[in-house]
């Protein structure tokens, strides 16, 4: 766990925290300490990261110095910052040595890796060891809005991984709702759960079909954040809830179904999302939904040749129990639209093709509409989330079609995410902006599990 501070007063030779700083020797700290370490920080030009040890020259035990030009290059930036946040004592970050023209962008950066580079997930382990380690910042700019930003996109982005890295006999529906019940603690914040019955009277029976083989209800998860005057024109963001997914009839092999925990982390995204963008108090009204079930087989599990109604109207044939996400999204953008909104983002790990074609680095993005999506991709590209437009086109479109209704929940093996998006894109209105993300291959890494991907591109869309 990392506590983040400002500092208020730094005084070098009374300070007892490990120290941070750049080989800047313009900065008159750094020059200072150059100065009582006969040379050796300005010498320290070539290595990225460097740690002396002060032998009492000054109460701090160490000093860490940063290699002020490696600050430009972004991999390099987060290798450093990396390190930073691994250190096991309390630390003081002079800043203000840290100052070039992307000063600011990189003290936020800073301050979200300090976040997200300390994450454990050791709420399963019966032995924690675990020490609080507290970050405090010096210096004489202005800087708490970015490191208060840096925060909240490192802390939510955390929320998010411990959702998707919580197995399902702990978190299932109904615990999902009722996290997000928790998030009326914000301002501005309203949450409405809606059981089986209310779902059912709307009619949604893509999202029930896919319930069906549960013992658990499935839940309607409605957040919604007014940060202006009248909550009109409302933005959606729509998360992929699938709790837990077995493939149902269509069953997973041995090897593909562990770490399918992981198939809420739509859901995880777009609910941590709203809690950033409410706690930073931004001036936009956004909801977060999510149809949350998970898709298991049971005596009254759906089967392939099945036939079940959206909420919409509209028919849809199954030809696999396995492609269930974009059956709960049908239902959940057309609620999405019913509540207003006329821009909608789903985002889902909703296919194995996106993986295969774009692997764990960009997230597959898919829309209807130019201007919205260059909005995403401009905030994309702040929180530097790589995304990869893909396409959409008549030719997919014909793949879903169904010879016996109105449309069929896979394409075939071919241009699988590609035939997922056209999915659900027959389910949004005409005058609906829309964008699909399939985060597959992007919402986990091997080595550290969630990554909380998306959480930070959708709230900087709304700053």
């Amino acid at each position: 766990m990392t506590d983040i501070r400002e500092q208020k007063t730094f005084t070098l030779l009374e300070e007892k925290n490990d120290i941070v700083i750049t080989n800047n020797i313009k900065n008159p700290i750094v020059k200072e300490l150059n100065s009582i370490f006969d040379g050796m920080i300005k010498e320290l030009s070539t290595e990225p990261f460097t740690t002396i040890f002060t032998l009492g020259k000054l109460k701090s035990k160490k000093i860490h110095v940063v290699n002020f030009e490696d600050l430009d290059d972004l991999e390099k930036r987060n290798k450093i910052f990396n390190k930073i946040a691994k250190l096991k004592e309390d630390t003081c970050i002079v800043v203000d040595s840290f100052e070039n023209e992307a000063y600011l962008e990189i003290i936020q950066d800073l301050s979200e890796n300090l976040m997200t580079q300390s994450y454990k997930m050791n709420k399963f382990k019966s032995k924690k060891e675990e020490k609080d380690v507290v970050f405090y910042y010096y210096g004489e700019t202005a800087i708490y809005n970015v490191v208060k930003k840096g925060y909240i996109y490192g802390d939510c982005m955390n929320h998010a991984r411990d959702l998707v890295n919580t197995p399902y006999n702990h978190l299932n529906a109904q615990d999902l709702a009722n996290y997000a019940k928790k998030l009326e603690k914000h301002d501005n914040v309203s949450v409405k759960i809606y059981n089986k019955k209310e779902i059912e009277d709307m009619n949604m029976g893509a999202f029930l079909g896919v319930n069906k083989g549960s013992t658990v209800e499935p839940k309607l998860i409605l957040v919604k954040y007014q940060g202006k005057d009248t909550f009109n024109d409302p933005t959606a963001l729509v998360g992929k809830g699938v709790m837990y997914d077995t493939g149902g009839y269509s069953l997973k092999t041995p090897q593909s179904m562990p770490g399918m925990k992981v198939d809420m982390a739509g859901s995880a995204a777009v609910i941590s999302a709203l809690e950033a963008i409410a706690r930073l108090k931004l001036k936009a009204n956004v909801m977060a939904i999510v149809a949350a079930t998970d898709n298991r087989i049971g005596d009254e599990a759906i089967v392939p040749d099945d036939i079940l109604i959206a909420a919409s109207g509209k028919t849809i044939e199954i030809i696999s129990t396995d492609a269930e996400g974009r059956l709960t999204l049908a239902d959940a953008v057309w609620f999405a639209q019913k509540e207003g909104a006329k821009k909608v983002i789903d985002t889902a790990t909703l296919t194995g093709a996106m993986v295969a074609a774009l692997g764990h680095e960009f997230t597959g993005a898919f829309t209807n509409s130019k201007e919205f999506y260059n909005e995403f991709y401009d905030a994309s590209k702040k929180t530097k989330e790589k995304v990869w437009e893909m396409p959409i086109s008549k030719g997919y479109r014909k793949l879903i079609e169904s010879k016996v209704a109105d449309i069929k929940n896979s394409g075939g093996r071919l241009a699988g995410a590609s035939t997922a998006a056209a999915f659900i894109e027959a389910f949004i209105e005409k005058d609906t902006k829309w964008i699909h993300l399939d985060i597959a291959g992007t919402a986990s890494a091997e080595k550290t599990g969630a990554t909380g991907v998306m959480v930070k591109t959708f709230t900087e869309l709304f700053c």
